[in-house]
């Protein structure tokens, strides 16, 4: 299994409808407001992001695609509107890898 798919599955199991996640970037840190799971499927992830109207469904491959630079992100050595253009989600995601990292339940993980 690739590291992707480790990380993947994690996100299956630990996020449930109605958690609450920090926005986040790795130039500001912490934004103030916060995105809500809808829904965690084998092939997405809906949320409810604040000030949208409707469901986000955000599908795997998105998430792939962040993944792919999140070193690079987190190491400020892409810049922001780089990771942007990869996906019109990156806001999201972003954030729910933060949160796989630093906040979860079952404590910080080192990826």
């Amino acid at each position: 299994m690739n590291e992707f798919n480790a990380v993947w599955s994690a996100l299956q199991i630990a996020l449930k409808p109605g958690t609450e996640i920090k926005h986040w970037n790795a130039y500001n840190g912490y934004l103030g407001d916060k995105l809500t799971i809808n829904a965690v499927d084998q092939d997405f992830i809906s949320i409810d992001p604040p000030r949208v109207w409707g469901t986000q469904v955000i599908l795997r491959e998105n998430f792939e695609q962040v993944w792919a630079v999140w070193p690079d992100y987190k190491a400020l050595r892409m810049e922001r509107g780089e990771i942007r253009s990869l996906n019109k989600y990156c806001k999201y995601i972003i954030s729910i890898f933060r949160w796989y990292e630093t906040e979860r339940i079952t404590g910080p993980v080192n990826l």
